[in-house]
């Protein structure tokens, strides 16, 4: 029974981080879709959207059977709860490439070529933060944890910057105020996936740590 009730921690373990694995390549294909003006990347990222909604909802069921099966506690029970909300917050990172791809397919080949490298920056930052938090699922390091949660300023600083410039091209260039809009959007969804990042790193950050009432 203990064996049985082992492979099934590991199952959900995998499919979390194939859930991740999935969410990280639709930001990848999202931003590459605004950066090239490819409409079939961003039509790829979109339909992949189900499949993220899909391994949510089974995932999430099978951690809730698990609890009312066996009654988990101390580490178990932490890990499972705490898998809860990583799945939900890997879900936002698929919307947030959901929310690129819609923005791409409607610039088209207008975002603006100044800022291509900027987007480029900050998609691999923020890929970066998104892959080392599902590493760091797969395998709790409490100094790769800090340093995702430290990280996060990194990526706040370079939206702050490419908002601003975007703000003076909007100056320069009223009449394409909806397309600038449109891409100050774009920097702001990846800026909420490291977000995301950093919340899952958090939370496994509650499951290195023992409860109050253990600590000292």
């Amino acid at each position: 029974m203990r064996i049985h009730y082992e492979e099934r921690l590991l199952a959900i373990r995998s499919q979390v981080i194939a859930m991740g694995n999935l969410a990280h390549d639709m930001v990848r294909k999202a931003s590459e879709s605004v950066i090239t003006g490819n409409p079939s990347l961003a039509s790829d990222v979109i339909r992949d959207d189900d499949a993220v909604d899909i391994a949510e909802r089974e995932i999430t069921l099978e951690a809730i059977m698990l609890v009312m099966q066996e009654s988990p506690v101390g580490p178990d029970l932490r890990f499972l709860v705490s898998t809860l909300g990583v799945v939900g917050e890997i879900e936002e990172v698929a919307d947030d490439a959901v929310k690129l791809s819609r923005r791409s397919i409607k610039l088209g080949t207008n975002f603006p070529s100044s800022m291509k490298v900027q987007l480029s920056e900050i998609s691999e930052i923020a890929r970066q933060q998104l892959a080392s938090a599902i590493r760091l699922y797969a395998d709790f390091d409490p100094v790769l944890a800090q340093s995702i949660i430290t990280k996060d300023d990194e990526v706040d600083s370079a939206y702050s910057r490419a908002r601003d410039e975007l703000l003076v091209l909007f100056k320069e260039e009223p009449n394409d105020a909806r397309g600038l809009v449109r891409a100050i959007e774009v920097f702001h969804a990846l800026e909420h996936v490291s977000d995301h990042a950093v919340s899952i790193a958090k939370r496994m950050q509650l499951i290195d740590e023992p409860p109050p009432s253990m600590a000292g």
